[in-house]
């Protein structure tokens, strides 16, 4: 089954994960129930990991901060076995966080997992990469990709695809047939 974990400041309900429930069938996961500022990485990752447990063949979808909450899932659920990720936002574990802006920096501590950048995931990985992302900085999707031995798709679009986003559908299901 698919499962769309949004971003940061996203939901559920947003754009992409409508389109994903109505175009891919996917479960759209929500992770936290408090405004962005105050989420806890570790009880969005509880949550995520109640929804997904039994699920022997879990695709995740996972969109910027989604994308990080994806991959740190499946690193303890072999269930796991394709991660999708949006232009993830998985910091690296050396990254000077005194220069980003945007997510609360108690929050991207919490999200410095050694274990994305040092341990092979079970899963396939496939990363869509928006060229005209100005959230996420490039060096941190490229380390991530190149650790896990990643497929990246590089789309000429912004972080949260909005040029494509009608057509993340077609080609999500375009790349997990090959």
């Amino acid at each position: 089954m698919f499962y769309y974990i949004h971003g940061y400041e996203s939901s559920p309900e947003s754009n992409k994960g409508t389109i994903f429930k109505e175009k891919l069938n996917a479960k759209a996961i929500k992770y936290r129930d408090c405004e962005p500022e105050d989420l806890i990485i570790s009880d969005c990752l509880k949550r995520i990991s109640d929804v997904i447990k039994n699920d022997s063949n879990a695709v995740l979808i996972g969109s910027s901060l989604g994308g990080y909450l994806a991959a740190s899932t499946a690193i303890n659920h072999p269930n796991v076995k394709k991660l999708i990720l949006l232009n993830p936002v998985i910091v690296p574990p050396y990254t000077n966080l005194d220069n980003h802006a945007g997510v609360q920096r108690r929050i991207l501590e919490d999200m410095r997992d050694k274990r994305l950048f040092k341990n092979r995931l079970n899963a396939e990985i496939i990363i869509l990469r928006g060229t005209k992302d100005k959230v996420v900085p490039d060096d941190w999707v490229l380390e991530f990709a190149k650790v896990q031995e990643a497929t990246v798709i590089f789309l000429h679009d912004d972080h949260r695809f909005s040029r494509n986003l009608t057509k993340l559908p077609i080609i999500i299901s375009d790349l997990l047939k090959k």
